[in-house]
C-alpha cells in the first residue's frame, strides 16, 4: 500500500469536462509504489518522487527521459541521500534548487543543493514543525519559495508559507500565505504558474469534491483573490502537487480511478497528465441541410452601453464571458430563470463555435458561404437606440469570426468568400409581454422575457459552390 510519506497514510478509501483532457501519465513511470510531484524540466526530461515499499517505505527523486512520446522507466538521481529520504524536488533554475529530506522518524526539513552539497534552508526551520513542499519561483524578478508548514502563527493544519529570496540567495523571514489561501484544513503542494499568475495548490477543506482538491488563486507572495475550487481537475479522491510545463499541459498526483494498485483500489498515487483544450477546437458537428437559427444573448445594454456608435471593438466571446460571470446576480434578482445560463447560454456559445469549425473546413475545401444574421433588442430604449444597439451586437459576433481561432475565418471575410448579410431589427419584434419601464429592473432586464429578446440570431448559412 502506498503512503504519502512526508504528510500521512492516504486513506483507503478520467475526470474531464469538454476543456480538459486528463489520463495516466503515458510511459513507464507509474508502479505500484506512489509517484509525486512530476516537474517537466524540457521537452525530453522531467524529476518525480517515487515512494517504494522495501521492508519500510523509502522516498527518492528520480529522473525519467522521454522517448518516441513516451516517458521511460525512472532513474535514481542525484538528489538524493543514503541516509534520508528525499522528495518533492523544486528547480528555479540550475543554481536554485530545493527539496524535502526527512528522517525515518519523519521529521522533514527543506534543503537546498550547493556545490553538490545539501544545505539546510536554517532561515525556514522551525524546531518540532514540519517544514516540506517547496516550490521556487520569481515575482518580477524576486525569488520566493512557497513551502508548507503546521508552525505557529498559520490558521490550523498544513499551511502554505513563503519567504523572499535576497539578490546574495538569503532566505527571509517565512511569511504566512494568507486568508485567502490557507483554512483550518490542510493545504499542501503549491505550484505559482506564471501563465496565469496564479497559486495552485490542494486543501481537504470543506465543500470540496471530497478527500485533497486542487484549488487556485491569483495574486503573489500573501496577497491573493479568494481560492477557487478547479473542478475540472478534482473528483471524491485525492488530487495534488498539480503542475504546469506550459501553458496549456501539465501533470498531478491522484490516487482517482485509474491509478495503479495490487490490492485495493484508490488506495495508491500515480501522476497523470493533463492537457486544457482550447473550447475553440470542439469538433463541429453541423447539419447544414437542417440548420436551426442560432440565437446568442446579450446583458443589458450590452456591448458598449450609453452610445449611438453602431459598432464595437468587443467580440461575442467579450460580451458572453461578462454575461455569464453574472450568474449569481440574475438568480438574486430572479429565482425563476429555468437555467438560462446553463442550458441556453452556454450551448448557444458552444453551438458557435462548432458552426465556426464547420465554416472554416467548408472554406478551407473552396466553398463560399453566406451567414444572414438578424439583430434584437428590449424595448428599455427609443427605437433609434435599439437599432444601434443591434448593429453593435451583430458587430461583436464578426468581431470573433474574424478573431476565431488565430483569425483562420478574416482572410475569407477580405475576399468575399465568406459574407455576412445583416438583418437589424431593433426592438420591432419585441414581445408586447416585455417590460419597457426602466425603474421596473426584475421584469425589465432580469426577467426570462427581456432576458430572450437581448440577442442576435444567425438565421440562415448558405454554401455555394
Amino acid at each position: 500500500m502506498k503512503k504519502l510519506f512526508f504528510i500521512f497514510v492516504l486513506p483507503l478509501s478520467l475526470l474531464a469536462q469538454q476543456d480538459f483532457k486528463i489520463e495516466p501519465l503515458d510511459g513507464h513511470v507509474n508502479t505500484f509504489g506512489a509517484e509525486l510531484n512530476f516537474i517537466q524540466i524540457n521537452d525530453t526530461l522531467a524529476f518525480y518522487t517515487s515512494i517504494q515499499d522495501e521492508g519500510s517505505y523509502q522516498s527518492s527523486i528520480y529522473f525519467t527521459t522521454k522517448r518516441n512520446k513516451k516517458w521511460g522507466k525512472g532513474k535514481y538521481s542525484k538528489y538524493n541521500s543514503e541516509l534520508f529520504d528525499t522528495g518533492d524536488i523544486s528547480f528555479l533554475n540550475d543554481d536554485i534548487i530545493a527539496f524535502t529530506l526527512c528522517d525515518v522518524q519523519n521529521n522533514c526539513q527543506l534543503v537546498s543543493l550547493v556545490n553538490g552539497r545539501f544545505i539546510k534552508i536554517e532561515a525556514l526551520e522551525k524546531l518540532g514543525k514540519k517544514n516540506i513542499q517547496s516550490h521556487i519561483t520569481s515575482h518580477n524578478n524576486q525569488n520566493v519559495i512557497y513551502f508548507v508548514s503546521d508552525r505557529e502563527g498559520g490558521f490550523g493544519g498544513l499551511d502554505i508559507w513563503l519567504s523572499v529570496i535576497d539578490i546574495n540567495g538569503n532566505f527571509g523571514v517565512p511569511i504566512n500565505a494568507g486568508s485567502r489561501i490557507n483554512s483550518s484544513a490542510d493545504e499542501i503542494t503549491p505550484f505559482y504558474n506564471h501563465f496565469e499568475t496564479q497559486l495552485y495548490f490542494s486543501s481537504n477543506r470543506k465543500k470540496g469534491l471530497g478527500g485533497f482538491d486542487i484549488y487556485k488563486s491569483k495574486g503573489k507572495l500573501n496577497l491573493w483573490k479568494f481560492a477557487e475550487n478547479i473542478k475540472q481537475f478534482n473528483t471524491k479522491e485525492d488530487e495534488m502537487y498539480l503542475t504546469f510545463f506550459n501553458e496549456n499541459t501539465g501533470y498531478f498526483s491522484s490516487n482517482r480511478k485509474g491509478a495503479k494498485y495490487e490490492s485495493t483500489e484508490f488506495c495508491c498515487n500515480d501522476i497523470f497528465s493533463f492537457e486544457i483544450i482550447e473550447i475553440d477546437t470542439i469538433p463541429p458537428e453541423v447539419n447544414w441541410f437542417d440548420f436551426e437559427p442560432l440565437e446568442l444573448y446579450f446583458h443589458n445594454d450590452e456591448p458598449d452601453c450609453c452610445t449611438m456608435k453602431t459598432t464595437t471593438n468587443q467580440t461575442y466571446k467579450d460580451s458572453y464571458v461578462s454575461y455569464f460571470k453574472l450568474v449569481d446576480e440574475y438568480k438574486n434578482q430572479n429565482d425563476s430563470l429555468n437555467n438560462f445560463f446553463e442550458t441556453t447560454l452556454k450551448p448557444n456559445y458552444n453551438r458557435l463555435i462548432n458552426l465556426l469549425g464547420m465554416l472554416s473546413l467548408e472554406l478551407y475545401g473552396g466553398k463560399k458561404i453566406e451567414l444572414q444574421i438578424r439583430g434584437f433588442a428590449s424595448p428599455l430604449h427609443k427605437f433609434e437606440y435599439n437599432i444601434n444597439l443591434s448593429q453593435r451586437r451583430i458587430k461583436s459576433v464578426i468581431n470573433y469570426i474574424s478573431t476565431y481561432h488565430n483569425t483562420v475565418l478574416s482572410k475569407y471575410l477580405k475576399t468575399g468568400q465568406l459574407s455576412i448579410v445583416e438583418l437589424p431589427l431593433g426592438e420591432s419584434k419585441v414581445s408586447e409581454n416585455t417590460s419597457d419601464n426602466p425603474h421596473d429592473i426584475k421584469n425589465s432586464i432580469y426577467s426570462l422575457e427581456a432576458i430572450k429578446e437581448r440577442k442576435i440570431e444567425i438565421v440562415k448559412v448558405i454554401l455555394k459552390d
